[in-house]
């Protein structure tokens, strides 16, 4: 663990320069990411006075207007597009590497490296890893109470504007948070899991409804992209019932941290037996993951990590078919 500010920050600044510019990403996968690629043709839109389109007052909200504005500014600012964005993964992969940094030992924080959900989370799915890189931070924060709550309330509430999906995220956050007063011992995790089923089925048969209503461009999206791998989302479920089986902690913030791992990854595994694409929210979530793990038994622990190690390397070899689009 590095918990000194200055030597994280360089260690961590470090890794994002080598993750994102020194590892030959996109030779490896073949042809640019398509998030990079989409978002440089939708920024070269709005520099030719593209129109987004004029929306009401719930779909402005769900249209994530800080990410848009971020957008424009980048327009009115910047010539080099693509080097904007590649600046923005390298910025969540300092986040997302220096949160783990503080938390579990450096060698366990580059197992994070070695993973091609990661990968394509950072490079892949922009928008949704600069959002929950908020998360991290207000988290950060908060805990270490460097500023008022008040003020980590208004970063979380920022990271909504960037991409709504983070409304899922607290309210699984929030329904473990007042399940963990509730229900005692290992009990909980198996609650957890249990949610997440719920989840997977109100994902699938509800959530367009709910979307359709409120006039979401999200609505049907599901439908037009192929579901997660079983064989993938099986492995992450095996890492969410060791956590459920020996994960025996009484701290409250443990309990739930453990608990919020095993809900996603439980809920990515549901997702993909309902014919679901949910590997993204395994993605986001990685270091929460990671930080759940450590708090095995030690002999636990390290056979996880090591597992998850060789498991991360094998999948490599078929990034090509497991892909956050």
């Amino acid at each position: 663990m590095v918990r000194n500010y200055y030597l994280n920050y360089l260690t961590s600044l470090l890794f994002a320069f080598v993750f994102v510019y020194m590892i030959p990403w996109v030779e490896l996968y073949g042809e640019e990411f398509a998030d990079i690629h989409n978002y440089v043709e939708r920024l070269k839109y709005l520099a030719r006075d593209g129109h987004e389109g004029d929306l009401g007052i719930v779909q402005w909200f769900l249209s994530e207007p800080l990410w848009k504005g971020f957008l424009y500014l980048v327009v009115s600012v910047f010539d080099d597009y693509r080097a904007v964005l590649y600046g923005l993964s390298a910025f969540v992969a300092l986040v997302y590497f220096s949160f783990l940094l503080k938390r579990v030992e450096f060698y366990i924080a580059i197992i994070f490296l070695f993973n091609p959900m990661v990968v394509d989370l950072f490079m892949g799915q922009i928008r949704n890893a600069v959002a929950f890189s908020f998360v991290l931070i207000a988290y950060d924060l908060y805990e270490n109470k460097k500023v008022h709550n008040n003020f980590t309330f208004i970063i979380l509430f920022l990271a909504i504007f960037i991409h709504v999906s983070m409304l899922i995220y607290y309210a699984i956050f929030f329904i473990l948070y007042q399940l963990n007063k509730r229900v005692e011992n290992k009990k909980y995790y198996l609650v957890a899991i249990l949610f997440a089923f719920i989840i997977a089925l109100f994902m699938k048969y509800g959530s367009n409804i709910l979307l359709a209503m409120l006039g979401d461009r999200h609505a049907d999206y599901k439908d037009v992209i192929g579901s997660s791998s079983l064989s993938y989302s099986i492995v992450w479920f095996m890492i969410a019932l060791v956590l459920a089986t020996f994960a025996d902690f009484s701290k409250e913030k443990e309990r739930i941290f453990v608990a919020y791992a095993i809900t996603i990854l439980s809920f990515f595994f549901f997702s993909s037996v309902l014919n679901m694409f949910a590997a993204r929210y395994a993605a986001v979530i990685m270091p929460i993951t990671i930080i759940a793990i450590a708090y095995l038994p030690n002999h636990l622990k390290q056979g996880t990590y090591l597992f998850l190690l060789l498991y991360n390397l094998f999948s490599f070899k078929y990034w090509f078919v497991v892909t956050i689009i």
